[in-house]
């Protein structure tokens, strides 16, 4: 029975991490206007990316062929098939990357929008903690992209080389691209309310989700995969930044923070 009752707490973790992404695009509903403004950064950066996907996207082909040529399929069906696989496992590589990217940019550029989407979301249920002075968000916005993008990065070609492997390769990158991209997006997206919480350094949050491991990754991978669907991530960056909130007001406080209001405490 504890089996049983430590699945069944794990299930619920994941449940719970889905359902914050999915109340957050209920926030279209509530308010619209909030959330269309929402969208101008991301159109913005995501017409940059639409070139350089482009540009991925007619070479991806090209690409598969030299790394299959350089791992010595130079002819025949299994020349095909490497090429094919290689050029998987690039797309997987990469996704990782540009969700990381996009966030980063995004994030950084829409600060005031997304700040007001939070504080909102906070507002309408129990009234919005003070906000991060703007400046300082966005230096620190910057130098927290940076190290995800950096980590992302690295991430990435080992889910290339992950990727080359025969069969199960590509799935299993694009299996572990999702769930180590979903944490690190989830990171940066709690930044808003966490900071408002006084949680304010990228390692202090990382500190007070670890206890809730599973749910920040359904939640982060949840949203990773929405950002790959095509338009996917404009349309639903304000949706989860709202929902960031939500994730972070459902986190219970650590019981030697329960009745107080220290760093530590997610509430």
């Amino acid at each position: 029975m504890p089996r049983a009752s430590a699945v069944s707490s794990r299930a619920r973790e994941v449940a719970l991490g889905v359902r914050a992404v999915v109340d957050g695009l209920r926030a279209w509903g509530r308010a619209p206007r909030l959330l269309a403004l929402g969208m101008v950064p991301g159109l913005l950066v995501a017409t940059v990316f639409g070139v350089a996907l482009g540009v991925l996207a007619v070479n991806l082909g090209a690409i598969g062929r030299g790394i299959a040529g350089a791992l010595g399929a130079d002819d025949g069906w299994v020349a095909s098939v490497a090429a094919v696989t290689a050029s998987v496992a690039v797309l997987a590589a990469s996704s990782l990357v540009a969700v990381a990217l996009f966030a980063t940019l995004t994030l950084t550029i829409g600060q005031p929008f997304f700040e007001a989407i939070s504080r909102r979301v906070d507002a309408d249920l129990e009234g919005a903690p003070a906000d991060e002075a703007w400046w300082p968000a966005v230096v620190r916005g910057i130098g927290e992209g940076l190290v995800t993008l950096v980590i992302s990065i690295g991430v990435s070609l080992l889910l290339l080389g992950i990727g080359l492997l025969p069969v199960v390769g590509s799935a299993t990158a694009f299996a572990l691209g999702a769930v180590v991209g979903g944490r690190l997006l989830a990171i940066e997206l709690v930044a808003y309310p966490m900071a408002r919480r006084g949680i304010v350094a990228r390692r202090d949050r990382v500190r007070a989700l670890r206890p809730h491991r599973l749910r920040v990754i359904a939640f982060g991978a949840t949203a990773f995969l929405i950002f790959l669907l095509p338009l996917g991530a404009v349309l639903a960056m304000p949706a989860v930044v709202a929902g960031a909130t939500l994730l972070v007001r459902g986190l219970p406080a650590p019981p030697d923070t329960a009745n107080g209001s220290g760093p530590d405490t997610p509430r």
